[in-house]
């Protein structure tokens, strides 16, 4: 188990031409991508924006880093803002929620407060599946499982 996760990290750690860095917002309120193949890690700090939300997003679309059918893990333990819901609506017209069975997205959050969230994010990105976790090696774990 620890050869997967150790392996997914290095993934985000290594960066080569194929590799997209995306951060949008001060460091107090910051979303930041790191796309790579099939690979998204995305990381919200503090209270950041809707805005720079899908500022991220759009440019990782863009550059074609960004797709529907990606194994995601998404870093919330420094969250502190509220959710944005016209936002993920925009990410989710964006084609990002299409991939049917495709796509694993893991939460890594401090507690259950977030699992409601998540419950409702399930909702608008119908296509994948979605997983709450306080250990990120249990989620690196379970992105990989989807590879067996």
């Amino acid at each position: 188990m620890a050869g997967r996760t150790d392996k997914f990290f290095t993934d985000f750690q290594q960066s080569n031409e194929n590799t997209i860095f995306i951060s949008s917002g001060p460091a107090s309120a910051q979303i930041r991508l790191k796309a790579s193949f099939d690979r998204l890690y995305v990381i919200a700090d503090g209270e950041p924006s809707g805005q720079s939300l899908v500022e991220c997003f759009r440019k990782g679309v863009e550059k074609g880093a960004v797709h529907a059918s990606m194994r995601t893990l998404v870093d919330l333990t420094r969250f502190t803002g509220a959710v944005d819901w016209r936002a993920l609506h925009t990410i989710r017209d964006m084609g990002l929620g299409s991939a049917e069975g495709q796509s694993r997205v893991a939460y890594v959050v401090r507690n259950n407060v977030f699992d409601a969230i998540i419950k409702v994010v399930q909702i608008l990105f119908v296509n994948a599946r979605h997983r709450t976790f306080e250990n990120p090696a249990d989620a690196i774990a379970w992105l990989e499982a989807k590879r067996r």
